[in-house]
């Protein structure tokens, strides 16, 4: 893949066979319908479905009927930038991040759809990267300035979405970013329901139904990860520093639950870090 991001479309194949690459791509479903197999579970796909395919991730396509695609792949490293840019914007996450790495957990029901007005309104500017070519050293640019508007549209369909399980996706994804960017603040269930405007009974479920974790164990979680990242970069620092450092008030309090996710105390993992150095 030579630019930041390439557009390929497909009409009517018999079937795409399970492959992977090393860029990840969003792909529009634009007609006919067909099975998706992803990391061998099978999703059923129609027209007007739209998602992202990860880098690494086996998947293709089985029981093809009139299946018109086109995939817009991009370079991770071109994606970081978009993140940064776009992380605010409602769905952006939801879309990019949150769907394709919880699909086995919400079996796919949490993807976009996008209706006829929808797609109506996204076709040309699909058509229009097309139609680029290769030739004109601008052409990079153009495609990368199409794709962002390309990603903006579809944030603003996946935030207006009405679809019970994508809708709750998308509010828990407000929760899961919250947390991301605020895991040093104390933060509560009754906290991250209000913030998503969910009753905190059905918050609770719906969080740890997506994730695998209840709130508060993926906060744990993420701090425990933060603290083994400070820990890397600098393994003089102490353990009392990083437990504060991560939001934990109380040192035996993060020692029990480092040990319990990592496996070996904070203060060990500290000396294999130092041993690794010399």
């Amino acid at each position: 893949m030579k630019d930041n991001c390439e557009i390929i479309k497909q009409e009517n194949p018999s079937v795409i066979p399970l492959h992977s690459h090393n860029f990840d791509e969003l792909v529009f479903i634009l007609g006919g319908s067909a099975i998706h197999v992803v990391d061998d579970q099978e999703y059923p796909i129609i027209r007007g479905n739209v998602f992202v395919v990860t880098r690494n991730q086996k998947h293709g396509y089985i029981q093809t009927r009139n299946l018109k695609i086109i995939n817009v792949i991009y370079k991770r490293e071109f994606f970081k930038n978009l993140k940064t840019k776009y992380a605010d914007l409602p769905g952006f996450n939801t879309l990019f991040v949150h769907e394709p790495f919880y699909r086995k957990n919400h079996q796919f029901k949490s993807k976009l759809h996008l209706n006829s007005q929808q797609l109506r309104e996204i076709t040309p500017f699909l058509n229009y990267m097309l139609q680029q070519s290769n030739k004109w050293i601008g052409t990079p640019a153009i495609k990368e300035c199409i794709f962002e508007v390309i990603i903006i549209n579809i944030c603003k369909y996946f935030s207006e979405i009405k679809s019970p399980k994508p809708k709750t996706l998308l509010k828990v994804s407000e929760a899961i970013n919250y947390i991301e960017q605020n895991f040093t603040k104390s933060i509560s269930n009754e906290f991250l329901a209000n913030l998503t405007d969910m009753p905190h009974s059905s918050f609770r479920y719906s969080f740890k139904k997506i994730t695998g974790l209840s709130p508060i164990n993926y906060l744990i979680k993420l701090r425990i990860e933060k603290a083994v990242e400070i820990m890397e970069n600098d393994s003089n620092i102490n353990v009392t520093n990083v437990a504060f450092g991560t939001g934990f008030d109380n040192c035996s309090y993060f020692t029990r639950q480092f040990k319990k996710i990592v496996g070996v105390s904070p203060i060990t993992y500290l000396k294999d870090q130092r041993s690794l150095i010399k």
